[in-house]
């Protein structure tokens, strides 16, 4: 997830974009273990992980992903990719591949922690 230009959420849709925020918690086994700022808006809202364990949607269409990669924003909504570039990765980094994953989108288990 990314913010936009008016601080609002939304699915990533660029490689390397700075806004990241964080990713969805609560897919495959992993549970958000607190959940801040519960207040009821009246619309859906959904749990951001900001460092942990959570499963992530990644694309491999942008180069496979190895254990301990780190991951970024990718072209494809709402999907992480492989950080392949340094320079382009500073700032953008969403966190670290636990298990591979080389053709196609599909969700790993990632460790989340922002850089």
């Amino acid at each position: 997830m990314v913010f936009d230009e008016a601080g609002e959420l939304r699915p990533c849709d660029k490689a390397y974009d700075r806004k990241v925020a964080g990713v969805i918690s609560g897919a495959g086994s992993y549970r958000p273990a607190l959940i801040l700022d519960q207040r009821d808006t009246g619309r859906p809202r959904l749990p951001i992980a900001l460092m942990g364990k959570v499963y992530c949607l990644v694309d491999a269409a942008f180069g496979p992903i190895s254990v301990g990669d780190m991951l970024t924003t990718s072209p494809t909504a709402g999907a992480a990719m492989v950080a392949a570039d340094p320079e382009q990765a500073f700032g953008c980094v969403i966190g670290k591949a636990l298990a591979p994953h080389v053709e196609g989108v599909g969700m790993i288990p990632i460790f989340v922690s922002m850089r």
